[in-house]
Formats: structure tokens, sequence, C-alpha cells
């Protein structure tokens, strides 16, 4: 029989999980000054320029991009912000068929076009591209993007430092 919810009939066992829950938060925050006071350690920041690729959208994901020059670019799937959309190409879409000979070719297919989508973006230097909070990202990294009313599914297709 539990008598007033008391252990041994002195301590109440909600103030003993709290006694203990406070001593185990001091007892983290002592062993994250000890191991260098953060978890996460200052570092220099550099601007670039990343572009980021799409071989087919449709083409009205491609026209939510037009005069949207300076509007903040996402990763979508992350909730990352990337920087700034500082200039986008829309083309023709690239489709790669089977020619009547069975050759593989390009071409276009109507109401769809491919994007090329550069953001200005501060991220820390990495050996293999580069960081924006704590994410890494390099050439060939595919992800989704939200620039002005577009989401699209691109590659990150070059990376140059400002």
């Amino acid at each position: 029989m539990i008598r007033d919810a008391k252990l041994f009939g002195k301590i109440n066992i909600i103030d003993l999980f709290i006694i203990i829950a406070i001593i185990g938060a001091v007892g983290f925050a002592i062993h994250q000054v000890r191991a260098g006071g953060s978890i996460i350690a200052p570092t220099d920041t550099h601007m670039f320029y990343v572009s980021f690729f799409a071989e087919e959208v449709e083409g009205f994901t491609a026209d939510a991009l037009r005069g949207n020059a300076g509007v903040n670019v996402f990763d979508h799937s992350r909730g990352v912000f990337l920087g700034t959309l500082e200039s986008y190409d829309i083309q023709p879409a690239i489709i790669w068929n089977a020619d009547h000979e069975g050759n593989t070719v390009q071409s276009d297919k109507p109401g769809f076009n491919s994007v090329t989508i550069t953001a200005r973006i501060e991220a820390v230097s990495s050996e293999h591209g580069f960081l924006v909070a704590g994410n890494r990202y390099g050439v060939g990294h595919s992800l989704a993007v939200r620039a002005g009313g577009a989401h699209i599914f691109v590659r990150v297709s070059g990376l140059e430092k400002i």
C-alpha cells in the first residue's frame, strides 16, 4: 500500500524525480563547460555563389522564379535558410530519349523547362563543399529548394567562393 505517495514515508516520489532531473541538468551543464563551453564551435564563414540545377520542372514552376531575384532560398527538407537568389536561367527541358535508331539523344519536352538557380550563400568552407547550419553540401548534392514561389528538386551544380 502506498502511503501518501512518499518514499520511506518522508520524500514525495514526484519531488524525488524532479530533484534527480535538476541534478542531471546541472551535471550536463558542468560537463559542457569543462568540454569547451559549447557544442557549436565558432568558425569563419565565407560568401559563396552556389548554382543549383534541375533538368526538368513544370513550366509553371519555372515561371514562379521570374522576377524574384533577391528572395530567400531555403533547403526545404531541412528547413535551413541558405541565402538569397542572385539569378536564374530558364531553358528548355533536358530529356533523354531513344531516337528511331535506338541511340539515346537529348530532346525537349513541351510544357517543361530546365532551371539553373544561383544563390549567394554565407557558409563555412569545407574540404568537400560547404556547411550551413551544420548541414554539409557539395557539388552533386540533391535537395529540394524553395525560392520565391517555386519549390524545386535540384542538384548543386557549381560552387564558387567569393
